[in-house]
This record gives C-alpha cells, structure tokens and sequence, in this order.
C-alpha cells in the first residue's frame, strides 16, 4: 500500500499543478486583452494631443493672405 498511496498522491498533485496552471494561462491571457485595450486607448489619446498641437499651432500662427490673393482683388 505504501507504494500505491505515493502514486496517488503524485498523481493528485499533477492534478491540482495541471488546474493551477490552466488558472494562470487564463489570468495572463486576460491581462494580455487589458493591455491591448489599454494601448489602443493610449493612442487615441496620443492623436487627440497630437491634433491639439496642431490646431493650437494654426491658431497662433495667422494666415496671411497669399500675394496671388492680393493681385486678384480689386
């Protein structure tokens, strides 16, 4: 019986190993999707700045009027 019991237990502890690790993979799969998520939301957020800066940038610089503009009125 002695040897049968450790066989046993060996095989029990595969077992729980085997769900501990499945309960990883998922965990890190989940975490995998909220990373993503988040990068993707990161760089909407980075264009959003980005055309900010522009807008802010033509806002301060004023358009003059090109010298055809100027020939062409009357």
């Amino acid at each position: 019986m002695g040897v049968s019991n450790k066989v046993m237990e060996a095989l029990r502890a595969g077992i729980l190993l085997n769900e501990r690790v499945t309960t990883l993979i998922d965990k890190v799969n989940r975490m995998d999707q909220d990373i993503r998520h988040m990068n993707d939301k990161l760089i909407r957020l980075e264009t959003l700045v980005e055309v900010a800066k522009m807008q802010q940038i033509q806002i301060e610089k004023p358009i003059s009027p090109t010298p055809q503009a100027e020939k062409t009125s009357p």
